[in-house]
């Protein structure tokens, strides 16, 4: 019986596809990993959308009273972007999250978002210049 069950697994392990090992794989870190993880894409996303929030809010909406404004909307999208990748990858104590393709999107979205940030070190977030 035991034998059988060594040797359907070990099927299953060989038909899995390479989204499931990657989930398994994100789902199967150190907490602590998840959580570093986890705020550093946050943390990407806020920077990497910065430029762009900055450059709509002078071109369109510009105001004394809200020079706030941009910095907080850029603020929100990196704490919904860290508020679900602790609900998608993190989980609470004790608790080993599940593998599901919306953590390959979260990684991928996180990813791109550091790429992004990568960039424009890179050219010296001449996006602040709008143009000009």
């Amino acid at each position: 019986m035991a034998r059988k069950q060594a040797q359907s697994s070990k099927r299953q392990s060989r038909e899995s596809t390479v989204p499931q090992r990657v989930t398994r794989f994100i789902a199967d870190l150190p907490r602590l990993i998840r959580v570093l993880m986890v705020g550093v894409f946050a943390l990407a996303v806020t920077l990497s959308l910065s430029p762009f929030v900055d450059y709509v809010y002078d071109r369109y909406f510009f105001s004394l009273e809200t020079v706030l404004l941009p910095a907080l909307i850029s603020s929100a999208f990196g704490l919904v972007m860290y508020m679900v990748g602790w609900w998608l990858i993190v989980g609470t104590v004790g608790e080993k999250p599940e593998s599901r393709a919306a953590m390959l999107w979260y990684v991928g979205i996180g990813l791109v978002a550091v790429i992004v940030v990568a960039y424009l070190l890179v050219i010296g977030v001449s996006l602040l210049n709008f143009g000009e």
